[in-house]
């Protein structure tokens, strides 16, 4: 039988319309609908392979049963996007759940080693309660202990490493399309924790929307986010931005090395380069840290952002193009490991799930050819049978 379910998972993954998909397949748009809604129509042949090949599955995927969804929307804490948009929950949704259930398998194979983001919650909410409402001081302290606790380098550059080390499964994928979000974060129903980041972005500001996506794992792993109203929701977002700027810049260490590095010009946002490269952070959020310390003035902070829009620094600042982005690897290492060591085989993996390594490959987003040294030739008929042969001379 055809789940129409499955099929419509898989178009709002891929952000086709019903019309869109139909223009591809080259049929009407009611007859989308009705594979998604009716389970006793079923595409023809040549429709289904067409489905299959756009989408990277297997025709058996469309016979499976629906999963349980591992995702509890109202978990989901987006980053400067909108909350309350059903269509771009949705889709995150469904991606993550996918991820999931990939993860969830390869999960099986492998012995992770402590994980210590379990612990730093626990002891953080142990300690405070479960408090739902976080003033400063406090947000610093848990600051300071989750940069311990997670061994985080003074120059910030083992963050990504050190993060997906303690056990948060961080995934990059192109979010403009969808909406205006560029970073999001959830605890699982089976208390997986993820950050997914949107790719496009330097890497000093993807490390701020690493420790601001951190901070709410942290301080609202209990937060039912579809239930706050804007004022609560900017508010979770200042605790996460504080979090975050008192995760990468702590205090008594900064104060120091913006006296030595920066000194008294504090307006000229040129003066702050050597900061960044020291500490891996964008020069706004640096000046900002500073501003809250009391190293400027209103009036220096305005000329500070007078400064960086003259000199289209919004977008690009000095020397983001000289410091490489790394993509997450935690779940393109597992997958690595349990191929490598055999512990189960290409076609197994795939087998598991009704998909091919398309589509795996975009999902995680893989580099081209990562499957390649896994491919066995069992079963492929053109290294027996040469195909060549076959082909009718003329």
């Amino acid at each position: 039988m055809f789940n129409g379910e499955r099929l419509s998972e898989l178009r709002i993954l891929n952000g086709f319309s019903r019309q869109e998909l139909a223009e591809k397949l080259s049929i009407s748009e009611q007859a989308v609908w009705q594979y998604e809604s009716d389970e006793s129509i079923k595409p023809k042949m040549s429709t289904l392979l067409s489905l299959c090949h756009l989408f990277g599955v297997e025709i058996n995927y469309f016979e499976l049963d629906s999963t349980p969804s591992f995702i509890d929307t109202s978990a989901i804490a987006f980053r400067n996007g909108d909350l309350n948009s059903k269509k771009v929950i949705h889709i995150q949704e469904i991606y993550l759940n996918k991820v999931h259930q990939i993860f969830n398998y390869l999960d099986k194979y492998v012995e992770a080693p402590h994980l210590s983001i379990y612990s730093l919650v626990d002891e953080v909410h142990e300690k405070f309660l479960s408090c739902n409402e976080w003033d400063s001081q406090t947000i610093e302290f848990i600051a300071n202990l989750s940069r311990k606790k997670l061994g985080i380098a003074d120059d910030n550059s083992n963050l990504l490493y050190q993060i997906e080390a303690s056990g948060i499964n961080v995934l990059s994928r192109f979010l403009s399309k969808e909406s205006s979000v560029d970073a999001y974060s959830l605890w699982t129903k089976d208390s997986i924790p993820y950050i997914v980041l949107g790719k496009g972005k330097s890497a000093v500001r993807r490390n701020f929307d690493l420790a601001h996506e951190l901070g709410h794992l942290i301080l609202h792993k209990f937060i039912d986010f579809e239930d706050l109203d804007k004022t609560k929701q900017a508010e979770k977002e200042n605790e996460a931005n504080n979090f975050a700027s008192f995760f990468l810049m702590p205090k008594d260490t900064f104060r120091k090395d913006f006296e030595n590095l920066v000194g008294i010009k504090n307006s000229n946002p040129d003066n702050y380069i050597n900061l960044k490269l020291k500490y891996n952070v964008s020069i706004q959020a640096l000046e900002y840290r500073a501003y809250k310390l009391g190293y400027l003035t209103p009036a220096q902070n305005s000329y500070f952002y007078r400064l960086i829009a003259k000199r289209n620094y919004k977008t690009v600042e000095p020397r983001d193009l000289e410091l490489p982005v790394y993509k997450p690897g935690k779940l393109r290492a597992m997958l690595k490991m349990v191929l490598s060591n055999h512990l189960i085989d290409l076609q197994s993996l795939l087998g598991s799930q009704r998909v091919t390594r398309q589509f795996i490959s975009e999902l995680l987003d893989l580099e081209e050819g990562f499957f390649n040294e896994f491919v066995t030739t069992n079963g492929d008929y053109d290294s027996i049978i040469k195909i060549g042969d076959y082909i009718k001379k003329a």
